[in-house]
């Protein structure tokens, strides 16, 4: 939150920001070029209107938001991510996504089956993030308090990568779970996006 008040943007702007500073390290470590890389994350937000607060059901679409892994400076690299995430909520892109989850009220079955196999085999992004708001306040089991909350984000198939934060009584915690013979050194990327919050929280 003092990132976002002091450059801009989102929080979810700094949480993917860190992200793709943390690709850029996980990269770097293994000896690859990471000169004009972009890579694509799919974001699920929210699209529920100012009007439909407070109603039942999840009002979710994704949308495919680019990683500046290219970036080397941390604070160009959360104004780039603030800048395309702004472009995207104004495209209509999620809009656009929420109309397709809700082809399945009409669609005959043959083409929902064939849509489904589409989506497996993918290649629109290379791996997820998603930040889920959660209780902030603390929460009890037998009056032992919940210290600490590390969500878990199925990887689906054509999936290398899942990132999944949960907030929790003021702190965040930060889910990775990773295709293991695609990505064994997934303990590089944790580091790295510990740095990236570090030269962040440094820079302001």
């Amino acid at each position: 939150k003092r990132v976002k008040d002091s450059l801009g943007g989102t929080v979810n702007d700094v949480v993917l920001s860190v992200v793709a500073g943390g690709l850029r390290r996980l990269l770097k470590g293994r000896g690859e070029r990471t000169d004009e890389l972009e890579l694509r994350a799919m974001v699920p937000v929210s699209v529920r209107a100012d009007h439909d607060k407070g109603a039942l059901g999840n009002q979710v679409a994704s949308i495919w938001a680019p990683l500046p892994v290219h970036e080397a400076d941390p604070v160009r690299r959360v104004h780039q991510v603030s800048e395309n995430m702004q472009h995207l909520k104004s495209s209509g892109q999620a809009v656009g996504a929420q109309l397709l989850t809700t082809l399945g009220e009409w669609a005959p079955p043959t083409i929902l089956a064939q849509a489904a196999r589409l989506v497996a085999r993918q290649r629109a992004f290379n791996l997820v993030v998603t930040n889920v708001p959660g209780p902030q306040f603390p929460l009890y089991t037998l009056g032992k308090q919940m210290l600490e909350v590390y969500p878990v984000l199925p990887l689906s198939d054509n999936t290398t990568i899942g990132v999944a934060l949960l907030s929790y009584n003021g702190t965040i915690g930060f889910g990775l779970l990773a295709d293991y013979d695609a990505a064994s050194d997934l303990g590089v990327l944790a580091e790295g996006i510990e740095k990236s919050i570090a030269e962040l929280v440094a820079a302001i």
